[in-house]
């Protein structure tokens, strides 16, 4: 049996989420699953310049919710928010999803003198 901290969390993640005019909203995001990752990484990956435009926009739908873990927006809103505000969406969606590394997992250093 796998071990439960490889799945996602049903857990929701609170977030202050600072946008470019300087305010402050408390939100909270959803780990996401493999496959919304990977429909992300397909999107910005596709020859149609619609699906890259919306990859992102689909990532924050996903990802916000209300504090009740119902979605917090649709894609078609979160496709009309502005600029700054959706780059601010995304930057704390990815955060939720792409947990810090722990330092005893780094990878270790060796270094060579050159000669053997």
């Amino acid at each position: 049996m796998l071990d439960k901290s490889l799945f996602i969390s049903s857990d929701l993640h609170k977030k202050v989420v600072e946008m470019a005019d300087g305010s402050k909203h408390e939100m909270y995001f959803r780990e996401l699953p493999y496959i919304e990752v990977s429909r992300y990484q397909a999107g910005i990956q596709s020859a149609d310049e619609d699906e890259r435009a919306a990859a992102s926009a689909k990532l924050v739908a996903a990802s916000l919710c209300n504090p009740d873990g119902t979605p917090a927006l649709t894609f078609e809103q979160a496709s009309r928010l502005k600029p700054s505000v959706g780059a601010a969406l995304f930057h704390a969606a990815v955060a939720v999803n792409t947990p810090a590394k722990k330092k005893d997992s780094d990878p270790v250093q060796t270094t060579t003198s050159g000669t053997s």
